[in-house]
């Protein structure tokens, strides 16, 4: 025993040497044109904010537990870039912003210059992203002309690929965590042929039927096989709540598994205020047996219950361009279409030339008003986005965004979102369909008759 104790007091003092003398990683840059704004790091779950100087010039050390990715994030371009880094290594980072235009509106893309250690690192990253192993070379229309073994087969090459360039790396922490990281997602993208046009492929079914769908670790791939087996065994119709729920007793044996999923489901069902919600809930309640979760479940109930179709619309207040103020009960009398939106989103910015259309189609119908309803916290980018749009329809914004009377009455806590109400004030529907959707005039036309 003394001699363990002598060689524990040993390893410990060579280790508290080893960390003391352990060269941090070394992070130096310069912003070009710097607009200001917090310069973030993420990296072992932490943050960290970096002191950036007024002509954008940082420089920043740390020690890390373990090599790893880590993101330096620009809050002022709303865009990040993505470094390796490991102890001990020094990089020196020229960087400047493009503005370009993505899904309807301009985004900033950082270019930036790399220099110093592990710069073959940071490529092989940019190309990983850029090869797109997992998107641009295998479009669901690719995967449709393939068998299983097929696809398997050839996606298998692609990966080899990948791999061969990433042993060309020299980090080989590096090459360690990227290999299994490729490893980790193979599956997942396997997967995707669950949605080919080739159905009931043996090989594809053999596959899918290999992984323990009830263990919990394996959520992700869990979730995979739930939505291929619902596709499968489509709901009846009027019975798509209750048939998912029931469904995660027939595909799972795993409680944990079954109330996993029945939990996080019941959530957003309830909260889109469908007509069927006490039958579903019902449901829900034999099927998950998480009680705790059962009580949050009963609490979004009584909320939404009360904003069912033809419930009583609940009144929240909005602004316009020039600051004045008006409340959802000023359109009573006519229905009332509601786009919720924000600058920031690119999924709701892509729906802007269909609320145009929309727009255009109902300019001399008496029986609607459609509203675009901005969560934008920073009025002057709102202010230029109409600027430059010009849209045709009333605009308003709520500047409290996620904390205003809008978000609140209706839980809005990711958008695009639409809402729709009748000529009376009452709740059509909490979740509309989108501007883009094909048959979006068929259902206006359907509630404004």
């Amino acid at each position: 025993m003394k001699h363990l104790a002598i060689y524990l007091v040993a390893l410990l003092t060579v280790n508290t040497v080893q960390a003391e003398e352990m060269k941090p990683a070394r992070i130096q840059g310069k912003i070009k044109d710097f607009a200001g704004g917090n310069v973030l790091m993420y990296y072992n779950e932490k943050i960290d904010t970096l002191s950036v100087d007024k002509n954008g010039v940082f420089d920043y050390s740390v020690v890390v537990e373990n090599p790893q990715g880590v993101f330096l994030v620009f809050e002022e371009y709303k865009c990040s870039i993505n470094l390796f880094i490991e102890n001990g290594i020094n990089v020196r980072l020229t960087i400047s912003f493009v503005q370009e235009p993505s899904m309807g509106m301009m985004v900033y893309n950082p270019q930036f210059v790399y220099e110093g250690d592990n710069g073959d690192c940071t490529q092989f990253t940019n190309d990983y992203e850029d090869w797109s192993l997992y998107k641009s070379p295998w479009p669901f229309s690719r995967i449709d002309t393939l068998s299983f073994a097929e696809y398997r087969e050839k996606f298998q090459e692609d990966v080899d690929s990948v791999k061969s360039e990433l042993m060309k790396v020299k980090s080989r922490a590096f090459k360690r965590i990227m290999a299994e990281e490729i490893d980790r997602s193979i599956p997942a993208n396997l997967f995707r042929f669950a949605w080919s046009e080739l159905r009931n492929d043996a090989d594809f079914e053999q596959f899918a039927e290999s992984f323990d769908r009830n263990d919990v670790d394996n959520i992700d791939m869990a979730e995979r096989y739930l939505r291929h087996y619902l596709r499968h065994h489509p709901a009846p119709k009027g019975q798509k709540g209750t048939h998912y729920l029931i469904s995660l007793k027939q595909v799972f044996t795993n409680q944990e598994v079954i109330d996993a999923f029945a939990d996080d489901y019941i959530d957003g069902y309830l909260k889109q205020a469908p007509e069927d919600m006490e039958a579903v809930l019902d449901v829900y309640k034999k099927i998950s047996t998480n009680t705790k979760a059962h009580v949050s479940a009963e609490a979004v109930y009584a909320h939404y219950k009360n904003l069912r179709k033809g419930a009583d619309a609940l009144d929240f207040e909005m602004t316009d361009e020039k600051g004045k103020k008006c409340r959802l009960s000023d359109f009573r009398g006519k229905a009332v279409y509601i786009d919720v939106w924000a600058t920031w989103c690119g999924p709701c910015c892509a729906e802007i030339p269909y609320m145009e259309k929309l727009a255009a189609h109902y300019a001399k119908n008496k029986k609607i008003v459609l509203l675009s309803i901005s969560l934008d916290e920073n009025k002057t980018k709102w202010v230029k986005k109409l600027a430059a749009d010009k849209p045709q329809w009333k605009q308003f914004i709520c500047p409290d965004a996620f904390e205003s009377g809008l978000s609140k009455n209706y839980d809005i806590t990711g958008i695009p979102r639409f809402l729709f109400f009748d000529k009376d004030g009452k709740v059509i529907s909490l979740d509309a369909p989108r501007p883009s959707s094909a048959k979006i005039i068929e259902y206006i036309d359907q509630h404004i008759r």
